[in-house]
């Protein structure tokens, strides 16, 4: 849907953008905002984006991040989500939830990962996500129902109890681990020289002279 065929369809109510901001709106998409809620793997506590202003992402972090835009989609229109290039291009990767079903309403609830080597830091109310809308042919007959978590801007239970408990091992140790097997091999190859070789050398000595008699 171009910029004029959103518009329209918000004039209808085939599509709600509770936030709108007319800025964010593209010629064939909206920008959708980050919102004030964001969970990071591993951590008990939910942060507060709001209060604090922005959120720092770790080097390989994995995090579950709310819209500030709240969207209710009639059943004859689908959404497709993508990454804005410019974090894209610090190394920001979504993993999940690229497709928004026709009767979805709710804010987006994404999931990000960390993939660069430095730390990520995403300011409240910016723009991260890219929202395509597309009109279908016909109404759908089995819509999307939404939970009603998703409804209040709040990150599902179940994603919460999942990502509390997950482990991630970030860009940094893999880094230190990559370093003592480095030093490891390297301990390994000096004890070969100076161990090993001596006693072959006296085999082969052995052997040699066991060959001249």
């Amino acid at each position: 849907m171009t910029d004029n065929e959103i518009r329209d369809a918000m004039r209808t109510g085939d599509l709600e953008i509770e936030y709108f901001d007319d800025t964010n709106l593209q010629a064939a998409s909206y920008d959708g905002r980050i919102g004030n809620r964001a969970l990071i793997g591993g951590k008990d506590a939910e942060i507060d984006v709001e209060r604090s202003r922005s959120i720092t992402i770790q080097p390989g972090d994995f995090v579950l991040l709310i819209t500030k835009e709240k969207l209710k989609l009639s059943n004859n229109i689908a959404g497709n989500l993508g990454l804005k290039s410019y974090y894209g291009r610090k190394g920001l990767v979504i993993l999940a939830g690229l497709q928004i079903d026709p009767g979805f309403e709710g804010h987006l609830v994404i999931g990000g990962y960390n993939a660069a080597p430095r730390k990520l830091v995403l300011d409240y109310e910016a723009p991260f996500v890219t929202i395509e809308f597309h009109r279908l042919a016909a109404a759908v007959e089995k819509p999307y129902v939404s939970g009603e978590e998703q409804k209040r801007g709040e990150i599902p239970r179940i994603d919460k109890d999942y990502l509390r408990t997950l482990e991630t091992q970030s860009l940094s140790d893999l880094a230190n681990d990559l370093r003592k097997l480095t030093q490891n091999v390297g301990q390994m190859q000096k004890l070969l020289y100076y161990f090993y070789a001596p006693i072959l050398f006296l085999i082969l000595a052995a052997v040699v002279g066991f060959g001249l008699k």
